[in-house]
């Protein structure tokens, strides 16, 4: 018995995901005081990159190709997380070298999105600050996690649809 496909949950999930991740990374900067830094910023950038690429795809509902591509974008969005993730996570235990705060800063608050949105895209704190842990982890590192588990399904996921869509053209 062959099950048909459907990409439009897979993708709402997605972008559920992201979004989930992004409430809270606010609940941490507004409820525990912890201002975000410009690595984090960039970090909530890539996050809504995957929620958006995640909601046209659930909206457009694309089929097997369509679905693949999408995944592929999402699999570079998360991707493009993922090193910001990583290096912020180097930058937290090699605090001597930073993240530039003087000209990455800078960089990120003069950007559109931080003009738009202050209170999402906004960055007033420090790299290579340590926070309280949360579940042993800093938040960093939470991300690195996210941003890995979102690239390997968005990976997986693209494979699947394209195996769909080879199985459907040799029928």
């Amino acid at each position: 018995m062959r099950v048909e496909l459907n990409p439009r949950p897979v993708f709402a999930t997605f972008a559920l995901i992201s979004i989930a991740l992004l409430a809270a990374a606010l609940a941490v900067q507004y409820f525990r005081g912890e201002p975000p830094c410009p690595l984090c910023v960039l970090q909530r950038a890539g996050f809504v990159l995957v929620a958006l690429i995640a909601l046209v795809a659930a909206i457009h509902k694309p089929r097997r190709r369509g679905a693949a591509r999408y995944s592929a974008a999402l699999a570079l969005a998360a991707l493009a997380g993922l090193g910001v993730a990583l290096r912020h996570v180097w930058v937290l235990y090699h605090p001597k070298f930073g993240c530039g705060i003087d000209a990455l800063e800078q960089i990120v608050n003069d950007l559109p999105t931080a003009k738009l949105l202050p209170w999402l895209f906004h960055a007033s704190g420090e790299c290579t600050e340590l926070h309280e842990p949360i579940l042993g982890l800093q938040v960093p590192e939470w991300s690195l996690i996210w941003f890995g588990l979102l690239f390997v399904a968005a990976i997986f996921f693209a494979f699947k649809c394209l195996s769909a869509a080879r199985g459907a053209g040799a029928v």
